[in-house]
């Protein structure tokens, strides 16, 4: 072990020994007071009621006494404006009229009681925005805003757990489809999936308190669930459509579309608001699920996944029987604990089925490209062989193309009088040589090759026939055991040209001419 691998754990050891001491401290030193926050408790008795039913308001108000000042009174009212005043001083106020949309909210409200108000009247004003919300049986709790706070989300914390579960299942979907789409890989199903997860786990979150901490404005309370609502049967269509051979419900879905738009005109036209149409649309979603679900069960083997297949069953299954309970009493929160469930439970297989495709499928295609680089590379220099040659050219314009054709002088003298070994060590101080000018070399005989390039000049294509003559020349002077000389010819597309072999052919007519030109002045004739 070295000496600083071993300074290292000791220093490791002693972080570890503080942190011991530290724990141990704080275990069995002196307990610090802890803030005590009292439990809420129901505050209904007391109260004057009066109501005004052509303006559908409610308002309650009492005598604030000792018991009240400083904390706060919380109730729970479905789509409503809030007011709350002490002896007419306004501390409180909830809810808008905008343009396009009422901002009434289904929530909890908390309102804080001043600290020096005893004695003084305490006034809560009701609106409710639609008729039959009105009603005058509101339950009232009193305590800190901590300790309500506290209660409330004690309260949800199953029903959030489960969300939040759904939402990060969905996420992981959405992000797995993702990595499908990058390596070119089917991802329609794990997408619409993560979509369809995600928009349920906020359409459930609706009507619970901590979406109030996170969205305090009634607006966006109202637009988050019923666009929520609306996604969820064009997603869920989506997905049946992705997972299956047969299932179309192109009919369905634009007639879905058709009945959000018709909905959004009289929202936005004042005519009529979401929330007064919800029992048609709800009916109409029914519908639609009932249909959804005949054909699926029709064409239950078009899947081709028995594991998913029942997986999905069993979802249906925990989906429905949520129906039934939401249909008797639309409540959301435990009542869609169920659902909530047999959708983690088949997300899980989900995931588990996509991760296996996916490390099949890069395992696969890592596979293919080994092949593919074994098949299209030559064993000897590295480059393309002719197979990567075909497969390059097939893809370039023949109006951009240009081509060097390439023959090593003297290969037959290498190999007849010092064997193969030193004509492979010729082919491949060529290939070193001409890598250095061409960034697309293919192999395409024992001597020869062919050198690809796009959208070059003439001028560009005569410096880089100068710059491998300069190349070999500055090689061959070190007197190596292995003369290289290269014979080169080149040519682009011309009018006429109908394929490559057209440009080839001329570039072979130049290098053959080269080639006995760099034969008169070879030095190899002087050693034969």
């Amino acid at each position: 072990m070295s000496v600083k691998k071993l300074r290292r754990n000791y220093i490791l050891v002693v972080i570890l020994a503080v942190f011991i001491v530290f724990i141990i401290a704080l275990l069995y030193g002196k307990k610090p007071d802890m803030m005590q926050l009292d439990g809420p408790i129901a505050f209904n008795d007391g109260w004057s009621i009066e109501t005004d039913e052509s303006r559908n308001v409610v308002v309650f108000s009492r005598e604030i006494s000792e018991d009240m000042s400083g904390r706060a009174v919380g109730f729970y009212v479905y789509d409503s404006f809030v007011d709350a005043a002490v002896d007419g001083k306004a501390v409180y106020h909830f809810g808008e009229i905008h343009k396009l949309l009422k901002s009434p909210g289904s929530l909890w409200h908390l309102i804080t009681i001043p600290a020096d108000a005893q004695g003084q009247t305490l006034t809560i004003s009701i609106q409710y925005v639609y008729n039959h919300k009105f009603t005058q049986d509101v339950d009232i709790i009193l305590g800190s805003s901590g300790a309500l706070i506290l209660a409330l989300l004690k309260n949800e914390i199953p029903d959030i757990v489960v969300n939040l579960a759904v939402l990060a299942l969905g996420a992981i979907l959405c992000a797995i489809s993702l990595l499908q789409m990058k390596n070119k890989m089917n991802y329609g199903s794990s997408l619409y999936l993560g979509l369809l997860s995600v928009c349920f786990a906020f359409w459930c979150f609706d009507n619970l308190f901590l979406n109030q901490l996170l969205f305090p404005y009634g607006a966006a309370q109202y637009f988050l669930y019923y666009f929520s609502l609306f996604l969820l049967p064009l997603l869920f269509m989506c997905y049946l459509e992705t997972i299956t051979e047969t299932l179309k419900f192109t009919w369905l879905f634009w007639l879905h579309i058709i009945l959000g738009l018709v909905m959004s005109i009289l929202q936005l036209t004042g005519i009529s608001e979401f929330t007064e149409t919800l029992s048609l649309f709800l009916g109409f979603s029914g519908v639609e699920m009932v249909i959804v679900i005949v054909r699926l069960l029709r064409d239950r083997g078009s899947h081709g996944n028995r594991r998913l297949e029942k997986a999905f069953v069993v979802m249906l299954i925990c989906i429905l029987i949520n129906a039934v309970f939401y249909f008797f009493s639309p409540v959301k929160g435990v009542r869609t604990t169920v659902a909530k469930l047999g959708i983690i439970f088949y997300l899980l297989i989900v995931i588990y089925d996509s991760l296996g495709k996916i490390i099949i499928d890069l395992a696969e295609a890592k596979q293919s490209k080994i092949l593919r680089k074994i098949a299209f590379t030559d064993s000897l220099t590295g480059v393309g062989n002719r197979y990567a040659f075909n497969y390059e050219i097939s893809s370039i314009p023949l109006n951009r193309l240009s081509l060097f054709s390439l023959d090593i002088n003297n290969l037959k003298y290498y190999n007849d009088t010092f064997g193969h070994a030193c004509g492979d060590t010729l082919i491949c101080q060529a290939v070193k040589i001409l890598s250095q000018v061409f960034d697309n070399l293919f192999r395409t005989g024992g001597d020869e090759f062919i050198a690809v390039e796009t959208a070059r000049t003439a001028e560009e294509l005569k410096m880089m026939k100068n710059k491998l003559e300069s190349l070999m020349q500055e090689y061959n002077m070190k007197e190596p055991d292995v003369l290289v000389e290269i014979a080169c010819g080149y040519s682009s597309c011309r009018e006429g040209d109908i394929s490559y072999e057209d440009i080839l052919r001329r570039a072979d007519g130049e290098m053959y001419q080269n080639k006995a030109a760099l034969k008169k002045v070879s030095k190899i004739q002087s050693l034969r």
